[in-house]
């Protein structure tokens, strides 16, 4: 599965910047958030908010494909490629 995720260090980058990830899905990849921890595992750079994973924190809030919803709840299969996960612009918590 294809992903295009905001990415932005003021330390190093000039600009902000949408990375490009491969995925090959797992059978317990359900959710977006799924993904992302598995992302990380292969990219420590890359950085996002999680809690409860339930849908009750909101800490995983962020922008997905052009529509804010919550990483945790939001089923990987449904999503069209490749998934652009951005920062949520009304979720001040969210960092990617």
């Amino acid at each position: 599965m294809s992903f295009e995720i905001y990415r932005y260090n003021p330390d190093v980058d000039a600009k902000p910047y949408m990375q490009r990830y491969e995925l090959e899905l797992e059978p317990t990849d359900v959710k977006l958030l799924d993904a992302l921890v598995r992302l990380k595992a292969q990219d420590d750079t890359l950085s996002f908010r999680r809690s409860c994973r339930e849908g009750i924190c909101g800490s995983d809030g962020m922008n997905i494909n052009g529509k804010n919803g919550l990483a945790c709840l939001t089923d990987l299969r449904s999503l069209k490629q490749p998934v652009k996960s951005a920062r949520c612009p009304v979720c001040p918590s969210s960092a990617t």
